[in-house]
């Protein structure tokens, strides 16, 4: 198995993070990477009701797929997919963990558990030819989740500022 995995520390809370990676119809705002769109399959059903078993349609670097989510959890969301007859499968997550580094901050892991035939692109060493790819998308995604929950925090943070203190700088 060829595993992928990007953590990033985040100052804002778990339950912030999770809420800028579930608003899956604002991805275009703020992510132009690999991921171009994710939605669950039953209509006017939101990201946090969905059950494991259920599938999601996607548009994963410009290739359409209908995974089955595998967890959804206050501190976890993964589905399995495959794609190209099995070739490239497996398990895609998020995590949501309280940091031990960043106060009152989230230890945002991204990754993926890849075991279709063709994974070893993916792997390390010599015939790992895809891997440096793959990792940089995932890392491009999570410096892309940073930046909105660290903006949307600051936001916020000024909100209540003007709210308390209405005539001071921001």
């Amino acid at each position: 198995m060829v595993k992928v995995r990007i953590e990033t520390e985040i100052a804002a809370s778990p339950a912030e993070v999770r809420a800028i990676v579930f608003d899956f119809a604002r991805y275009p705002e703020w992510h132009k990477g690999f991921i171009n769109s994710i939605a669950p399959t039953a209509p006017n059903k939101s990201s946090y009701e969905i059950l494991p078993g259920e599938t999601l349609n996607t548009k994963i670097g410009g290739v359409s797929l209908s995974p089955v989510v595998v967890s959804n959890t206050t501190t976890e969301f993964a589905w399995r997919g495959s794609v190209y007859g099995g070739a490239f499968a497996g398990r895609h997550y998020c995590q949501f963990i309280a940091s031990h580094v960043t106060p009152s901050g989230t230890t945002f892991v991204h990754g993926e558990d890849y075991d279709g035939w063709m994974s070893w692109l993916f792997g390390e060493g010599a015939l790992g030819i895809g891997r440096k790819n793959v990792v940089a998308m995932f890392g491009q995604f999570n410096i892309d989740v940073k930046r909105r929950a660290e903006d949307m925090k600051k936001l916020e943070q000024g909100i209540q500022q003007t709210q308390t203190e209405p005539y001071s700088k921001l």
